[in-house]
């Protein structure tokens, strides 16, 4: 079958790395030094936790300009855009783009637009490495880690250093960065600017406007660093953020068509101060506050009256102070603690009033690193959260890891997480005519579909106006077992896991109105799961030569439908004849936007006599079903991706189809000072405007690099 080999095509390659010339010369070691999973420095090698690494080299090879270009190129990791394409997301382990903290130098970025964070935010000019946990890490991060954390660490220079970055890509899009980094004895102090601005693009050449319409934004980060006294440091970090969009929609709302243009704001910018003060060798204390300011504001008129078509404002503001505290008291004993405070506050004509909706949290958590041996290393950890309006929650997790050899380690891991409801599933109260839909909280929708039924602006329900009800707060159980085994030139990595969740969170389809437009909210899944694996293999050809290959099998399915199923309950009507017919499990596909099979192959190379480096990216994703879909999809009529009109994801529905997406870049050093860099994204140009809209067509560029570091 075509899309089964698509997803398929790579196998056999990693099957052939696997077990072909197993042994060799010069071994690759894990001795990198990685923060995130436990809020101390530890060496990835010494991990219990499913965490990988993206190095500053790396990114610099892919020529990347934002930080989605990066995350889009690792497996695992999955890219979901949004409804109509507005926002886009990030998926671990098969959950939710809601339940993937995403932080910068530890601390989170706030601003999620229907759930998600628009990755293009953030630079990667600034960008040292990147560091995913997968599974859940409420034990440290609370309950929006349920699926993991990414962290992304920004360059912290120890030397007086000037980089300046410039790329220039098709549809005039234009990447410059410049950074300054100053250091005198115990004080360091650096400055970083990037400018990004781009004429957007348009998959639909029939559609007024465009895919993505012209935009600019300019991000300015400082950091200072001083240690005025012996074992004690402050650091400030500030960062301000401002984007200026250019937009024009085409709206179809029934039978009117409607052009609408305007201008939209996004602002955003943080504070955060600390104080590190080490006791003695073996214990510390880290006092921190973070301060978050994000805004928004969007205003549309009619392009034929020039009146007031949509406007839209969004204030969010996080804050947080906290108190952190590492002691060693034996090579083998490592204990870590902290607690702190929340306050988060949120002000939108989104939930319909001008008041501000706001939240506050109490916290602590406790870690204990015990090396009982030279083979073994157990990770474990509780945190608890007292919420304003959820109470208490506890979050345990223990994890270990076994060296069998120098060249085999197992490990293994078991949390449960929490995630609460946030302000927009249970208030937002949002009407977007640019895009013709409605998303309505769990507490704001039946007042909605009350209204509009009484005006008989309804034309379907596809959920009983008595089954609406309250949300309730998402749990999970995960489970992680692992193995890495380094030998000679190849190194393994293999991860399995299971998430096991109550309660979980999706968007669901709740009405159709007489004018096409579509109302969604959200609801509770009682139970799902999420399970699979992934499989990672480098193979250092030469010293000039490596390929790797990574390999994701994920399953996301719905228990209740599962024993429906079973039970014979669940049923398809055929469009065209009306006949019902019963469905089967190997029918069901399970939950949306999760392709079963997906993965990459990369190659580098460098040909010395040249001094030129090669790298090409081949990204593949398999077959994956939409949420009911249907009407007005980024100005464009479509019909409903549920064929068969039972409210679930089936073989008989209109799937998105597995792609390929190829990445090619070459890269030469023209001295100490400075490289260039040309390349192609998207090489066989595959687009779908109206299931992937994030996806540009292919696109070449032009880039250079420049590095001056004083010698002293």
């Amino acid at each position: 079958m075509k899309k089964k080999t698509i997803a398929y095509s790579f196998l056999p390659l990693i099957l052939f790395c696997l077990f072909n010339n197993l042994f060799g010369q010069d071994s690759l070691r894990l001795d990198e030094i990685v923060i995130t999973a436990t809020k101390t420095e530890r060496s990835l090698s010494k991990i219990p936790l499913p965490v990988t690494s993206i190095s500053a080299k790396e990114i610099h090879a892919l020529g990347s300009s934002r930080l989605q270009d990066v995350l889009l190129e690792q497996v695992g990791i999955n890219i979901v855009p949004q409804i109509n394409g507005l926002g886009n997301g990030l998926q671990l382990q098969g959950l939710n783009p809601d339940y993937t903290l995403i932080l910068i130098d530890g601390e989170p970025v706030v601003g999620r637009y229907t759930g998600s964070l628009e990755l293009n935010r953030i630079t990667a000019g600034e960008i040292k490495k990147i560091e995913i946990v997968k599974g859940p890490s409420s034990s440290l991060y609370g309950s929006d880690a349920l699926a993991g954390v990414v962290n992304i660490i920004t360059h912290k220079s120890l030397t007086n250093k000037l980089t300046a970055q410039i790329k220039y890509a098709e549809r005039n899009t234009l990447d410059a960065s410049v950074g300054l980094s100053y250091n005198k004895a115990n004080f360091s102090n650096q400055i970083f600017y990037n400018r990004f601005s781009t004429d957007g693009y348009d998959l639909s050449k029939n559609i007024y406007g465009q895919t993505v319409s012209p935009y600019q934004n300019n991000t300015l980060r400082y950091k200072l660093s001083y240690s005025f006294l012996k074992n004690h440091e402050i650091s400030l970090s500030a960062k301000y953020f401002l984007e200026n969009q250019n937009n024009a929609y085409h709206v179809i709302n029934g039978l009117d068509s409607i052009k609408v243009f305007g201008d939209g704001v996004i602002r955003d910018w943080s504070v955060f101060p600390s104080y590190q003060y080490k006791l003695t060798n073996k214990t510390n204390i880290i006092l921190r506050s973070y301060y978050t300011e994000y805004y928004t504001k969007t205003n549309l008129k009619e392009l034929d009256n020039k009146s007031d078509y949509y406007n839209d404002n969004f204030k969010q503001t996080f804050l947080r102070p906290e108190i952190q505290s590492t002691c060693t008291f034996s090579k083998k004993q490592n204990w870590t603690l902290g607690s702190g405070w929340i306050r988060e506050t949120i002000n939108t004509n989104r939930y319909g009033s001008g008041e501000d909706k706001q939240q506050e949290t109490y916290y602590g958590f406790i870690q204990h690193e015990w090396i009982p041996s030279s083979k073994w290393n157990v990770l474990s950890g509780m945190r608890f959260d007292y919420n304003s309006i959820y109470h208490k929650q506890w979050s345990p997790k223990i994890a270990a890891q076994y060296t069998v050899n120098s060249l085999l380690s197992l490990r293994a891991s078991f949390g449960t997480g929490f995630k609460a409801p946030d302000f927009r599933q249970l208030y937002l109260n949002f009407n977007n005519a640019a895009a013709g839909y409605s998303v309505f909280g769990t507490e704001a929708l039946k007042p909605a579909i009350e209204d509009l039924l009484n005006k008989n602006q309804i034309r379907e329900l596809f959920i009983p106006f008595d089954a609406m009800t309250s949300l309730r707060a998402e749990r999970s159980n995960a489970w992680n077992i692992g193995a890495s085994l380094i030998k000679s030139k190849h190194a393994i990595h293999l991860n399995i896991f299971r998430n096991d969740i109550s309660d979980l969170i999706e968007t669901q389809t709740v009405a159709l109105t007489n004018q096409q437009n579509f109302i969604y909210s959200y609801s509770n899944i009682k139970r799902a799961f999420t399970q699979g694996f992934e499989l990672n293999y480098k193979y250092q050809i030469t010293k000039d030569l490596d390929i790797q290959s990574s390999y994701q099998f994920l399953q996301a399915k719905d228990k209740d439908v599962l024993e429906n199923i079973d039970k014979g309950l669940v049923f398809g009507r055929d469009p065209v004849t009306l006949q019902t017919y019963r469905i089967k499990k190997s029918d069901y596909i399970g939950l949306p936007h999760r392709s079963t099979h997906s993965g990459n192959i990369k190659l580098n190379y460098r040909i010395p006599y040249l001094d030129c480096k090669i790298n090409a990216r081949l990204i593949l994703k398999g077959p994956f079903g939409l949420a009911g879909t249907n009407g007005s999809v980024n100005g464009t009529s479509i019909n409903s991706s549920d064929s068969n009109s039972n409210s679930i994801i089936d073989k008989y529905d209109r799937l998105v189809k597995g792609y390929g997406l190829l990445n090619i870049g070459i890269q030469r050093d023209c001295s100490h000072w400075w490289d260039i860099q040309l390349g192609a994204d998207n090489l066989l140009n595959y687009t779908d405007p109206i299931n992937q809209p994030t996806l540009i067509g292919r696109t070449a560029y032009i880039k250079m690099n420049f590095k001056f570091i004083q010698n002293k």
